[in-house]
């Protein structure tokens, strides 16, 4: 990293944000775009969130990752559809996070349904989901007219019993399951039975496409919606 604190990028506003496009594998259509955080000089922006924890400044970078995709996302054009944001569950249990919401409706009035909250997890923060208050920010975030989705779903921390808990309306499915789908039977088995437990309420989104073969297997699974290289890669909407 080239610079002397995350604190020091967030005052400095030293960020900018590209986005990756999300597919409607029914329609085939896109439908949506994922915000993607990007700092020069910084490879893995995995790295520069845990130097915010590190630092304790975790929650000024996640809310000013937030802003900055929302304001420079074009949602004035409707063909652009919903803007994915990833966030902390640490930050919307923040004593602000209420404020925040507010504040995010009154100077972006047209964002109303065209947002997506993607909770993202650690194994930091695992103990979070265990908070019944983030089920009540779940409830606020809605009624403000926002959708939650759990990302990165079958790595790490993440289990199915925070899809039921939570009853999101994205659940985005790990890249793990997309690298080689078309060879693996297993995966395969898995990402079938998501599919129909997802259904109808839920819409399930695989990462990480990047080979044709697989992306054929997953519209043969029925898999409604897609993410990946292959896909479109994350770039300046223009």
């Amino acid at each position: 990293m080239t610079f002397v604190s995350v604190r020091h990028v967030i005052g400095k506003q030293q960020f900018e944000h590209v986005y990756q496009p999300l597919w409607d594998l029914m329609n085939w259509s896109i439908f949506g775009y994922e915000s993607l955080l990007r700092v020069n000089g910084v490879k893995n922006i995995e790295h520069l969130f845990q130097k915010a924890r590190d630092e304790g400044c975790l929650h000024e970078l996640d809310l000013a990752s937030l802003e900055g995709s929302i304001s420079q996302f074009p949602f004035w054009e409707r063909k652009r559809g919903l803007l994915f944001v990833n966030l902390y569950p640490s930050t919307m249990l923040h004593r602000g996070f209420a404020q925040l919401l507010k504040k995010l409706v009154e100077r972006f009035p047209h964002i109303e349904n065209r947002i997506v909250f993607e909770l993202n997890e650690t194994e930091e923060g695992d103990d979070l989901w265990k908070d019944g208050k983030l089920n009540a920010t779940v409830k606020l975030i809605r009624e403000y007219g926002f959708y939650i989705a759990i990302d990165d779903v079958g790595k790490g921390a993440s289990t199915l019993q925070k899809i039921i808990e939570l009853q999101p309306d994205y659940v985005k499915l790990d890249r793990y399951f997309a690298q080689g789908l078309a060879a693996d039977v297993e995966k395969q088995k898995m990402v079938s039975l998501l599919v129909n437990y997802c259904s109808p309420k839920m819409v399930l989104v695989l990462e990480g496409i990047e080979k044709e073969t697989d992306l054929a297997q997953a519209k043969l699974l029925r898999v409604p919606a897609a993410q990946g290289y292959l896909l479109g890669k994350p770039d300046r909407l223009t």
